[in-house]
């Protein structure tokens, strides 16, 4: 077993501490680490950065040849650690403690404990995927900014033997919203600023989640399994590389095996919208981007998106964008030839 121990009080290093016991490559631009491995231990990379001043931001994406333990963000920085499994089993300790607590696939939780790090534990054989925010208090003589002491006031009321552990249930939003830092085309202090964005984002769903698991009794998985959310989650991903076909419910309950009833709350629950919405607004925006980068005329765009009317299309896009494709079309020409 590797055991991956995070010591010094420099947040910077842990991931040179990581780098060392996996045995990896550190790289580092404009604050974002990326650590690759390749070896007898694990393939594939740990990546993150510190945002802000209180906050350390770790993206573990690793295909595991033997079992590893990693020691979060150290004790030192009084760290509430929240995550999030995006793939695979794993499981969290507190140092020195024996009891294990279980991390499923699309389950967030937030742990902390006043005087012992956390650790996670990720099986041989298993392709582990987890995002990790750790929200840092400093020295008490050092500045504690007031968002920091108020989310760490959200759990110091619920310690039970200086710990506090909670598993809430199954989000596939997270998921969605996490993917999207894999999809940041942009480099240097850009991407940066758009991946702090995203973990605070991501930080604020998370809490969120926390508190719509305490208030309401109504649980979307007493009605969806996690297999169908994840199934309605690939058939939303399918919608936008295929917009073009012709969808109706009754075909895509007849593909899925999912009521039209599920469909929907699944749809809602995932994506704000009903199926029917879902799949109009995907068309929409990939309309946009053809009207942006494409010589096509609005005609052959509306047809190649899945619209059989283009003035039911110029409606909702006029709806959406208020104006018109033409319009639109128009402005972007004006301004590419003023330019």
């Amino acid at each position: 077993m590797l055991l991956t121990e995070v010591k010094e009080k420099n947040i910077t290093d842990v991931f040179s501490e990581i780098e060392a016991n996996l045995h990896g490559k550190l790289s580092q631009s404009f604050g974002e680490h990326v650590i690759q491995v390749n070896n007898s231990l694990a393939t594939g990379n740990v990546r993150g950065m510190k945002v802000q001043e209180n906050k350390l931001f770790l993206e573990i994406d690793l295909r595991c040849h033997e079992d590893i333990t990693i020691s979060l963000c150290p004790i030192d920085f009084n760290p509430v650690h929240f995550l999030y499994s995006q793939k695979d089993q794993s499981t969290i300790s507190f140092e020195n403690h024996d009891d294990r607590f279980t991390l499923d696939e699309f389950q967030t939780a937030i742990i902390y404990h006043q005087k012992k790090s956390a650790k996670l534990h990720f099986a041989k054989d298993s392709h582990v995927k987890i995002c990790v925010i750790s929200v840092c208090a400093p020295p008490p003589s050092g500045f504690v900014s007031p968002l920091v002491v108020n989310i760490h006031s959200l759990f110091l009321d619920k310690l039970e033997n200086q710990m506090f552990t909670y598993f809430g249930s199954y989000n596939l939003r997270i998921a969605t919203q996490i993917a999207k830092m894999d999809d940041v085309k942009e480099d240097g202090i850009i991407k940066k600023l758009f991946v702090e964005g995203m973990v605070q984002l991501i930080l604020a769903m998370e809490i969120q989640h926390h508190q719509d698991d305490i208030n309401t009794n109504i649980n979307i998985f007493d009605a969806l399994t996690k297999n169908e959310l994840k199934t309605i989650q690939d058939l939303g991903q399918h919608i936008k590389e295929n917009a073009d076909t012709q969808y109706s419910i009754e075909m895509i309950t007849d593909q899925t095996g999912i009521s039209a009833a599920k469909l929907q709350t699944g749809f809602k629950h995932l994506f704000g919208r009903t199926v029917t919405d879902y799949i109009k607004n995907v068309r929409l925006e990939i309309a946009e981007e053809l009207i942006k980068t494409t010589d096509l005329n609005i005609s052959e765009i509306v047809y190649s998106v899945g619209f059989s009317s283009r003035s039911y299309f110029s409606k909702i896009f006029r709806e959406k964008y208020n104006c018109s494709p033409k319009s639109f079309q128009d402005n972007l020409k004006y301004r590419a030839v003023s330019a």
